[in-house]
């Protein structure tokens, strides 16, 4: 049986697999929660490639991929390793937070919205933001197969609350307010100005034409949907970047 001098053999422990470094035989680099051996020297081939990687130490597979969103029991300060505030920062391109960002899909990116930008002369790539303009916070919900999908926003909604009254006295050349909406003039009202009984009336009749009053909450509120907002309690939105 032929024997090995395990004094000879030396491995060159370069940490997590980065796709930008150049590895030649015997690096070992971590991979998916393993360590892998190059082969034979190699770039922007990941571990994956058994022509040029072998499974060194195969480790338990990581609980969460780079790009994962949710929200988190911790604040923005004490965030456990690997989750960053998705707040909109900016990180440099080539830091391992900015290769992590640049490493996910065009559609990823795209969807939520994460660009290069140049910033004091260098690049920078940032986290998705979880906030609107004015700061509040988004209620994440699952795309409904039509209009809400991965990525898009709707603007706060409450459900629609209507109703209507009708053949009411309002003075002539006034209007509703706010969520109330006053129709046209009644042309076949009580008559209040004839007092010994009703009568066929015409708008120019009186200074109390009848009209017909309409309560809609959607006059005053942006948007209206078919449910109400629940309760809130505060979490911290994250993204995991496992950097």
């Amino acid at each position: 049986m032929a024997t090995i001098n395990l004094g000879n053999i030396r491995f060159n422990w370069c940490g997590e697999y980065n796709s930008s470094t150049t590895y030649t035989k015997d690096d070992v680099v971590g991979f998916d929660g393993s360590a892998f051996i190059a082969k034979k020297t190699v770039k922007n081939i990941n571990p994956n490639n058994n022509e040029f990687w072998d499974l060194m130490i195969a480790g338990a597979e990581k609980p969460y991929i780079v790009g994962e969103q949710k929200l988190i029991a911790f604040r923005a300060s004490e965030l456990p390793h690997g989750w960053y505030f998705r707040n909109g920062d900016n990180y440099l391109l080539n830091s391992p937070q900015g290769r992590a960002l640049n490493s996910l899909s065009a559609n990823y990116k795209e969807d939520h919205k994460i660009t290069i930008k140049v910033i004091n002369g260098q690049q920078h790539i940032n986290v998705p933001t979880a906030f609107s303009a004015d700061g509040r916070g988004y209620f994440e919900r699952s795309v409904d197969g039509s209009k809400r999908q991965v990525g898009n926003i709707e603007n706060d909604a409450i459900r629609n609350i209507w109703g209507k009254l009708y053949n009411v006295m309002q003075w002539r050349g006034t209007a509703g307010a706010g969520a109330f909406h006053v129709g046209e003039p009644s042309t076949n009202g009580s008559g209040l100005n004839n007092r010994k009984g009703n009568a066929v009336t015409h708008p120019n009749d009186s200074d109390f034409p009848e009209r017909t009053i309409t309560f809609d909450a959607s006059r005053v509120v942006q948007v209206t949907a078919n449910d109400t907002r629940p309760l809130n309690i505060g979490m911290t939105p994250v993204i995991y970047l496992g950097v």
